[in-house]
Parts: structure tokens; C-alpha cells; sequence
């Protein structure tokens, strides 16, 4: 269960988009968006009200890498879901994505992104110092 994470779903495909809210909801979580363009998308990221995104790498005004580029930036886990290969500049730049290919089932992906963000919060929790009170 997704427990009320904000996913700010970028796609472009308005049936895949709405598959994909749907999708999330269905899991508990709250879609942001969708969003069909980078614009859009930045635009949500700046309300600072996501926890995580599933996005599309070609949108209406051109790849996501700009996206990327702020989810990366502030520590928000996402998933790529894309009907081609990720462009190799980006595959450079972002090495350790999780890239899924279409068709995949808007379920499926969830499921992906739920346990990216249980391996997200681990992550944080090893990372932060021990508490010092006593």
C-alpha cells in the first residue's frame, strides 16, 4: 500500500495517465497530476507535495531529463515508463533509473515503484545518524 504518498504521474498518453492515477489510487497513494509536458511537471514539483513519480522520458515539449533532473535533486525516487530504450545521454546520466518498457500494466509498475520506495526509506533511515538523547 502506497499509505497516502503523493505520485506525480508525466505522461503524455492521456489513457495511459489516467491508467496509471487510477492505478494508484487503487493502492492507496494520491496521483499528482498527471502532467503531459516537463512544464507541467515542474510545476508540481514545486509545490513540494511529491513523494515519488512514475514518468514518461518523450512528452509533448521533449524528454524528461530536466525532470529527472529535480527528482534526482531532491531526493525523489521514480520510475522511467517508456516505449523506447532510454537515449543513451540519459542512460549516462541517470545509471541507476528503473526503466520499464510499454506496454507494462499500470499495476505492475506501482507495485515497482512501492518497493523502490521501502528500498528509499531504508536507505534514509541506515543513512541518518543515531539518535543522541537518551
Amino acid at each position: 500500500m502506497l499509505n497516502q504518498v503523493s505520485v506525480l504521474v508525466v505522461e503524455d498518453q492521456p489513457f495511459i495517465a489516467l491508467d496509471l492515477a487510477l492505478a494508484v489510487g487503487d493502492v492507496g497513494g494520491n496521483a499528482v497530476g498527471p502532467a503531459a509536458s516537463c512544464k507541467e511537471a515542474l510545476a508540481f514539483l514545486a509545490t513540494g507535495i511529491v513523494d515519488a513519480a512514475i514518468l514518461d522520458v518523450n512528452l509533448v515539449d521533449g524528454d524528461s531529463s530536466a525532470v529527472m533532473e529535480v527528482l534526482v535533486g531532491l531526493n525523489v525516487p521514480f520510475i522511467v515508463h517508456t516505449a523506447v530504450d532510454l537515449p543513451s545521454g540519459l542512460a549516462a546520466r541517470f545509471s541507476d533509473l528503473v526503466v520499464r518498457i510499454k506496454p507494462c500494466p499500470a499495476a505492475s509498475l506501482v507495485a515497482q515503484l512501492e518497493l523502490l520506495l521501502a528500498e528509499h526509506a531504508l536507505a534514509r533511515a541506515v543513512s541518518r545518524p543515531p539518535d543522541s538523547r537518551v
